[in-house]
């Protein structure tokens, strides 16, 4: 694990149906995300928040939030219910708003 990844780590709010247990899980499936902001911003401009809602259950709902210092709130979310997949799908859902954010920023720059 890398420093910047480890800060990033510590930005993570655990929010219903996820534990301090998921964190090496989260490390891996968030790596895309992780890269995208790295490069980008400081961690302490970061806040990610994760939910699973009725986790392994029909109807299970998993969202991720977003925010960083000068953008507007991404939220990503999925209904599929491999919880792998569903991190995964919420993921790419907020990096696309991410680079969206990010390329409007550049624009009025």
């Amino acid at each position: 694990m890398t420093a910047e990844t480890a800060r990033l780590l510590d930005r993570i709010r655990l929010q219903d149906g996820t534990h301090q247990d998921d964190l090496p899980f989260l490390e891996r499936t968030l790596a895309q995300l992780f890269t995208q902001l790295g490069g980008r911003f400081d961690a302490s401009q970061v806040d990610i928040a994760i939910r699973i809602k009725d986790r392994d259950k029909p109807g299970m709902r998993t969202s991720l939030e977003l925010i960083v210092h000068g953008l507007p709130p991404m939220i990503g979310t999925s209904h599929l219910t491999d919880t792998k997949d569903a991190v995964n799908d919420a993921e790419a859902k907020v990096i696309s708003q991410l680079q969206t954010a990010v390329d409007r920023r550049s624009e009025r720059h």
